[in-house]
């Protein structure tokens, strides 16, 4: 299962996610590898995986509509600022889905 996410910096599972108007990297994790340390791409769509299952936003106020359109399930992070926080909550069911 793959999840992307926009990050401030490419710093590991200590990279802070931004809002997409604040997008400098995208870091895709792997849930189902042996190591969650993400990798860092230019462009969500380029990232040379063939599916990505979800999206992690910062606010509910993000513009989806693209993420929706190729099928991604959009998510949206509660208090969590750093990957790694945000993979504890993706596991332990702890984040929001996004609302309209």
């Amino acid at each position: 299962m793959f999840i992307i996410i926009p990050v401030s910096e490419e710093k590991g599972l200590e990279s802070t996610v931004v809002p997409l108007s604040d997008v400098k990297k995208w870091a895709l994790v792997d849930l189902d590898a042996d190591s969650i340390e993400p990798t860092f791409h230019d462009d969500w769509q380029d990232t040379g995986v063939d599916f990505i299952d979800h999206v992690i936003l910062d606010n509910h106020d993000e513009d989806a509509l693209d993420f929706i359109n190729e099928g991604l399930f959009c998510l949206v992070r509660r208090e969590e600022k750093q990957i790694d926080e945000l993979i504890a909550a993706f596991r332990f069911r702890e984040i929001d889905e996004l609302a309209f």
